[in-house]
């Protein structure tokens, strides 16, 4: 489970700042994972050379979405803060 406190934030920075967060740790385990995929791709010559290129494609395909997500997460964190102000 992730590390939030569970409680619902006050502001919508405070809630887009915990979702950031949130994300964040996201973002480090399906790095770990996609890492041991690519590990394991290319420890095991049982393992086609189709499947190898399937999941390094699959892998960098998901480190890529998930840090543009993280970038348009705090981008929008950043612009609620200013207009709270």
């Amino acid at each position: 489970m992730f590390k939030g406190s569970g409680k619902k934030p006050a502001s919508l920075t405070d809630e887009l700042q915990y979702y950031c967060h949130e994300f964040n740790e996201f973002n480090q385990r399906c790095e770990r994972i996609c890492k041991a995929l690519a590990e394991i791709a290319n420890q095991h010559e049982s393992i086609s050379s189709y499947s190898v290129r399937g999941m390094r494609h699959n892998a960098t395909w998901l480190k890529y979405r998930i840090n543009e997500f993280s970038r348009q997460l705090q981008a929008l964190h950043e612009r609620a803060h200013r207009e709270e102000r």
